[in-house]
């Protein structure tokens, strides 16, 4: 496989590899809510399963209206999807992008999203002095470049860095004053407990795209739910483009139950400070490197240069448990590794592991 398509969550793949039932594996290398889903969803889709008798709304209606609710636009601002990544591509061969300039260390979808549609595109990074925090510097940097469309992630994967919400609104001021496209994946941001969305500004700017995820906050990766906000005109375009039943029923029940536990988020944000505080202090105890600064629900470590991190990754595999080589991110290099925050069991476990790999400084 591509080094590029690379991604976290490969379960299944490790299970069979291992000769594991896949409960058995655990996952640092996928950053999802380690509170799990919300109580009642099993019975929610259980009760709806008979929807999957018809098939489900052409555009997943009932879940843009919900979403106009919580986020007091109209409907005809937001275009469900079955997660982010078909949209980055949906993107991609839908608008003019040209000379599109990524900010990274970053995702790599969103170069793949380019490459499929036959473009080419460069990237601004910022910097490991800075502790990867995007700052004014940074964007001089960017306009040096006189990008057609600028891709961000905030918070920043997978840095983990939140960009100042002043800054970002005076970035999406900018594009829009220079007519450059600024597609903004805030798929951490409900992780985040200063992160403010830019969603509402996409009913002045035009030029603004921003995609969120539901499959992180509400542990549904095997759904596959996301949706994005943009201008009226622009969402209308691209639904015109998008194949009918992007989503299944279950798919959208689930969203539309999700959406409906008003207590989640702040419930989430009150367990993931004490599940990234134990695995802080885990990281810390071993002493295997450096650990940056993270908003998010996942951290960005570096290993010390006298360690082999294919061998800890390897060492880890072969214990059944999965964390992110961070290497092939544009922008870093081997010796990178990403962790999720993970319950507090699992951090134990994740340690208990660290503790026996032989190679040692």
């Amino acid at each position: 496989m591509n080094s590029l398509r690379l991604h976290g969550g490969r379960v299944f793949e490790a299970a069979r590899n291992l000769g594991r039932h896949w409960l058995d594996i655990l996952d640092f290398s996928a950053n999802i809510n380690p509170l799990g889903q919300p109580r009642g969803l099993k019975r929610a889709l259980f009760a709806d399963f008979e929807r999957s008798l018809h098939y489900p709304e052409v555009q997943a209606e009932s879940l843009s209206e919900k979403l106009a609710e919580i986020h007091e636009l109209p409907a005809a601002h937001f275009l469900p999807g079955a997660g982010s990544t078909p949209q980055f591509h949906l993107l991609a061969r839908s608008l003019d992008l040209k000379n599109p300039v990524i900010v990274g260390p970053a995702f790599a979808e969103y170069e793949a999203a380019l490459q499929r549609a036959g473009i080419r595109a460069r990237y601004v990074l910022t910097r490991e002095e800075d502790d990867w925090l995007l700052n004014p510097e940074t964007l001089d940097r960017l306009f040096k470049k006189k990008p057609g469309a600028v891709f961000l992630a905030n918070p920043a994967n997978p840095t983990g860095r939140l960009t100042p919400y002043e800054l970002l609104l005076e970035l999406a001021e900018e594009c829009r004053r220079r007519e450059i496209w600024l597609l903004l994946d805030e798929a951490f941001i409900d992780f985040t407990e200063k992160g403010r969305s830019l969603t509402p500004q996409t009913a002045k700017n035009r030029r603004l795209v921003v995609f969120r995820s539901l499959t992180k906050i509400f542990a549904l990766p095997g759904l596959r739910l996301a949706f994005l906000a943009a201008h009226p005109r622009l969402t209308a375009r691209l639904a015109r483009l998008t194949e009918p039943w992007p989503l299944s029923s279950l798919a959208i029940s689930a969203g539309l139950f999700c959406l409906s536990q008003a207590n989640f988020k702040r419930d989430t944000l009150k367990g993931l400070k004490i599940f990234k505080r134990r695995l802080l202090k885990i990281l810390e105890g071993l002493d295997l490197g450096r650990v940056y600064p993270s908003e998010a629900n996942y951290v960005l470590m570096r290993l010390k240069s006298s360690l082999n991190p294919r061998s800890i990754l390897d060492h880890l595999y072969q214990d059944g448990i999965l964390v992110r080589d961070a290497s092939n991110f544009h922008g870093l290099k081997a010796g990178f590794l990403r962790l999720a925050v993970r319950p507090a069991k699992e951090s134990a476990r994740l340690a208990d592991s660290l503790k026996l790999f032989p190679t040692r400084e």
